[in-house]
C-alpha cells in the first residue's frame, strides 16, 4: 500500500530532483524513494549503533565486564566486512 506524501521543499531541490529524474528516465517519486531509502536505512543503522554503544557502556559501568583489544579488532573487521557487502549491493 502506498500513501501520498506532501513535502515543502525549495525551488532548487525541486529543480535538481526534476533534472535527476529526467536523466534517470524515472518519475520524481520513484527517484526520491530510490535515493531516500538508503539514507533512511543509514540513519536508522547509525541510531541503532549509538543505542547499542550506550547500552554496552552502561553494562560495563554496572558489571565491569569488558572485551579485549583482539575481540574489538574482530568486531571491527566483521563490521567492515558487512559494510563492504552492503556497498556492493
Amino acid at each position: 500500500m502506498t500513501k501520498q506524501l506532501n513535502l515543502r521543499v525549495d525551488e532548487e531541490f525541486i529543480a535538481r530532483l526534476e533534472s535527476l529524474s529526467r536523466k534517470l528516465g524515472r518519475p520524481m517519486a520513484a527517484t526520491l524513494v530510490s535515493i531516500g531509502l538508503p539514507a533512511i536505512e543509514e540513519a536508522e543503522a547509525e541510531l541503532q549503533f549509538e543505542a547499542d554503544a550506550l547500552d554496552a557502556w552502561e553494562e560495563y559501568e554496572l558489571t565491569g565486564v569488558h572485551v579485549t583489544s583482539e575481540e574489538i579488532d574482530s568486531m571491527f573487521a566483521a563490521a567492515r566486512s558487512r559494510a563492504a557487502e552492503l556497498s556492493r549491493n
